[in-house]
């Protein structure tokens, strides 16, 4: 128990900060070579940035919340799928980004961040209003909900590394005009905005029996097109200024990433975990979670959404408390000692749980499941050569996002064939097996941050 307590600190290393989570800057430090902004309505629109960028995360996300709760009911109450064809749906919203997320991260680099935020944004806000226009008409069918699954699925592999690799740029120029935020700081409280925002969209996503699916269908658009107005206030620079553009074709500069990957003992291993969150985590919650909803609960719209708020509050406080620390000791072993505990959380998936225990269980989960998030983006997001940061963010949001349309396909079988209290063994046998390897044959757990 020492040495988990041991893992967290707040001290402040000395002198500014590195991106590496509390390591001191050098004289090569992308901090102290920043941009500072020379007018004053330079310094001025930078100290808008951060709350800008910080709206448009959170359009994206509430409009995400709204999804999870409306998608899933569709397919599971309306449509009254099976498992299996609701694990292919949730499918269609996360295989696009296996064939399109490297290429998004060539493009975030290469790209001025701004406009593609303002672009990915806007068109991200029309796929809801052609499911909104198709659930009016009689011949509503599952296909569509395919379709408007790869339309979004294929929007986000390009909003992700676009939206996180802007963020330390942001952070950089906030730190010019003499702001003390580190990088641990500001990546806690980007997933800050992510939580809150969820809870919104999947607080709204509740009221689809009262309000209608179409009503916030409409408002998941509006929500979407609001990033695109809050994107202006961003500085119109690129990704990451001074910062070497690749010149090659996409698929050397994508080789050139995962190169980067395999000479990494940080970045290689931290592959590995979002790769085992994606298949045993994301796809579980996707799938094994909306069909306890209905089937162990034989509940609708309301109850479903309850679950989601549960999980995304309890990350929701653990990305506050994340705030509290400029900086993590050894953050390699809390990010695994949380993953661990939501292993254990999905074990007791298995017991027939109350809906107020299950519910209980779920914010825990959501507890662990924040701590590991914002841990283990600012690894990454510290640990990347700054010339590749978006191509290596890119990979490792493949890791999750590659990982989640397997998981979900598995769960789905595993519910169909085991039934839906046997099927949580499989995920949490899964991720404690990779919580061990990085564990033990990988230099995560000894990973210090100061």
């Amino acid at each position: 128990m020492s040495d988990a307590f041991d893992a967290l600190d707040d001290d402040v290393a000395e002198g500014p900060l590195h991106p590496m989570i509390g390591v001191a800057a050098d004289s090569t430090s992308p901090v102290q070579h920043a941009p500072e902004p020379r007018t004053e309505a330079q310094r001025q629109r930078a100290g808008w940035e951060f709350p800008a960028y910080l709206i448009v995360q959170a359009s994206w996300f509430s409009g995400f919340g709204l999804q999870m709760v409306l998608f899933s009911y569709l397919a599971t109450q309306v449509l009254q799928v099976s498992p299996q064809l609701f694990g292919l749906a949730q499918i269609s919203l996360t295989a696009p980004s296996i064939f399109l997320i490297l290429f998004g991260g060539v493009l975030a680099e290469r790209a001025e961040g701004r406009l593609l935020l303002l672009t990915l944004h806007a068109l991200a806000s029309l796929p809801a209003l052609g499911l909104a226009w198709s659930v009016q008409g009689p011949g509503f069918a599952f296909w569509m909900m395919l379709v408007y699954g790869l339309v979004m699925g294929s929007i986000g592999a390009f909003m992700m590394p676009a939206r996180d690799a802007i963020l330390n740029e942001v952070i950089f120029r906030r730190q010019a005009l003499g702001s003390q935020l580190s990088l641990q700081q500001g990546v806690a409280i980007a997933s800050l905005a992510q939580f809150a925002a969820q809870l919104s969209g999947l607080f709204l996503g509740g009221m689809a029996g009262r309000w209608g699916i179409t009503t916030l269908l409409i408002a998941q658009s509006l929500l979407l097109a609001s990033g695109a107005i809050a994107a202006l206030f961003l500085c119109p620079a690129p990704v990451l200024p001074g910062a070497a553009v690749p010149a090659t074709n996409p698929f050397r500069a994508i080789a050139e990433s995962f190169g980067v990957v395999r000479q990494s003992p940080v970045i290689g291993p931290m592959i590995l975990s979002t790769f085992g969150i994606g298949v045993f985590v994301i796809g579980s919650f996707l799938v094994i979670l909306p069909i306890f909803s209905r089937d162990a609960y034989k509940a609708g719209s309301e109850f479903l959404s309850l679950i989601f708020v549960t999980f995304w509050l309890g990350a929701f406080f653990s990305a506050l408390a994340m705030t509290r620390f400029r900086h993590l000791r050894r953050p390699g072993a809390v990010m695994l000692l949380a993953q661990g505990f939501g292993a254990l959380c999905m074990l007791v998936l298995t017991i027939r749980l109350s809906p107020g225990g299950f519910l209980g269980l779920c914010f825990v989960w959501g507890l662990a499941a924040g701590i590991s998030i914002t841990v283990s983006r600012a690894i990454v997001q510290s640990a990347a050569p700054k010339a590749h940061l978006a191509r290596v963010l890119a990979v490792y949001q493949l890791g999750s996002m590659g990982g989640a349309p397997i998981g979900a396909g598995i769960s789905g079988l595993a519910v169909q064939n085991w039934g839906i209290y046997a099927a949580p063994w499989l995920p949490a046998i899964g991720l404690m097996a990779i919580v061990l390897i990085l564990a033990l044959f990988t230099p995560i757990r000894s990973l210090r941050g100061e």
